[in-house]
């Protein structure tokens, strides 16, 4: 009788064990079911950017250098490829047209698909376009007609075809920030669930506790998912890392050493040890590894000045202030001016507070365009879908949510001339960043 006891007993046991065990076994097949179906997607967006990116940074370049090489040499497109070793221009479109057409194939987004649909439309324009010059070549046509097709087709073209994958590679990236808010909505799905079963589990295994002469106790852990999702790396940094592996295969490591360096420098200051307020100077130092590093790529059209009084560089500034505002001088400034420009940092104050200014000599804006910025930088408007003025209105907020409404962006600008953004920020030196703005937000109130 005592050993149908103690066998029963340990029957009852199992049972107990199986009630609490197998629910959850059954939610973790579950769970790594729904995490995998989420990575593959995750990685299919890191894989369609990736793609997508290595068209952004080469096709425009390679496409214009062979259009402008058979018009100089006076070639057709199979004579290019045969005497000279270039790439035919065809094939150059035939490669982009398969790759989009891939892309199609694993891209979610229907915003982002919409781009693709857009970029080979215009690639098959640009087949047309080319052909026109190559059969003016072959009959002997004029020298200048074609270098003005190329400036007023191609070049506008190929423009247009890489602000279309940049589009495309922004809407691919929200997709990614989708997938991520995604899995952690099905991940609080699973922790109910989990939940649910264990009350489940617990309310039937307390028939078995009347059954057993002693307490069971057995510590049952939460379960806790970490998902962690590394972010894209922006275009800037592929940019960087592909002209390191250029200069490195063409073994000129100094300049390896020296952008390499450079973008160390980069770094250290946008993780300043967890800081949110970095000395101007710092911030300075940023600033000119990022346009170092630039003008690597740049070198033609790009140069810049830093004219900041040693006694205002002391001064602390919220980390990441001038360095949207320096890329928005470059990418919407400097790099659409034909013969490029400048950049110049300057730093004066008045009164209680520091002025810095970025001025570029670049293409500037017209007086509807500088409005809108102004009231996107103004919070009265959001951002256009293409994200132009986005890291403006970052900018302006956090000055606003730190200094107050006291301090903030004013930007001027002339079509054809260049454009002149100041920020204006109150002296801080002995306080930290926090301290001085809990100082001012009190004033406030």
């Amino acid at each position: 009788m005592d050993n149908f006891q103690r066998i029963n007993l340990r029957r009852r046991l199992l049972v107990m064990y199986a009630v609490i065990i197998l629910p959850l076994m059954i939610i973790s097949v579950f769970l790594m079911y729904e995490l995998n179906v989420f990575c593959r997607s995750y990685d299919a967006i890191v894989r369609n950017v990736t793609e997508a990116n290595k068209y952004n940074l080469e096709f425009k370049n390679d496409f214009d250098s062979v259009v402008y090489q058979m018009i100089a040499r006076s070639m057709t497109k199979e004579e290019i490829e045969n005497i000279s070793g270039m790439s035919d221009p065809d094939r150059l479109i035939t490669n982009a047209e398969r790759a989009f057409e891939g892309l199609e194939k694993t891209t979610r987004s229907g915003q982002a698909r919409d781009k693709l649909v857009s970029i080979r439309k215009l690639l098959a324009t640009l087949r047309k376009r080319m052909d026109d010059i190559n059969d003016s070549i072959d009959s002997e046509g004029s020298y200048d007609e074609n270098m003005e097709r190329l400036d007023a087709d191609i070049r506008i073209l190929t423009e247009l075809i890489q602000e279309r994958i940049s589009e495309y590679i922004y809407y691919e990236s929200e997709s990614m920030e989708q997938v991520r808010t995604q899995m952690d909505s099905e991940r609080l799905k699973v922790m109910n669930m989990i939940i649910l079963a264990l009350v489940l589990a617990l309310a039937a295994s307390v028939g078995f506790y009347m059954f057993i002469s002693r307490s069971i106790t057995e510590p049952v852990a939460d379960l806790e998912l970490k998902l962690l999702q590394a972010q894209i790396n922006p275009h800037f940094l592929y940019n960087t890392l592909d002209n390191i592996i250029w200069l490195a295969e063409d073994g000129r490591k100094d300049e390896v050493e020296d952008i390499a360096s450079s973008l160390s420098r980069f770094f250290r200051t946008t993780l300043s040890g967890g800081r949110d307020f970095i000395k101007i100077k710092e911030e300075l130092d940023h600033i000119e590894a990022y346009l170092h590093i630039q003008r690597q790529r740049y070198r033609d059209i790009l140069s810049f000045r830093l004219n900041v009084p040693e006694a205002l560089s002391e001064y602390l500034i919220i980390k990441m202030t001038l360095q949207p505002i320096v890329e928005n001088a470059l990418y919407h400034g400097i790099k659409n001016k034909r013969g490029g420009g400048t950049i110049e940092i300057s730093a004066r104050e008045e009164g209680g507070y520091v002025y810095l200014t970025v001025g570029d000599d670049g293409m500037g804006m017209d007086e509807q365009s500088l409005s809108d910025l102004r009231d996107i930088i103004a919070g009265k408007i959001k951002p256009a879908a293409d994200n132009t003025g986005f890291g403006m209105s970052n900018v302006a907020e956090r000055m606003r949510l730190n200094y107050g409404r006291n301090c903030g962006i004013k930007v001027t600008s002339e079509y054809g001339v260049g454009t002149k953004v100041e920020i204006y920020i109150p002296k801080q030196s002995r306080r930290t960043g926090k301290e001085e703005s809990n100082r001012i937000k009190s004033n406030k109130k």
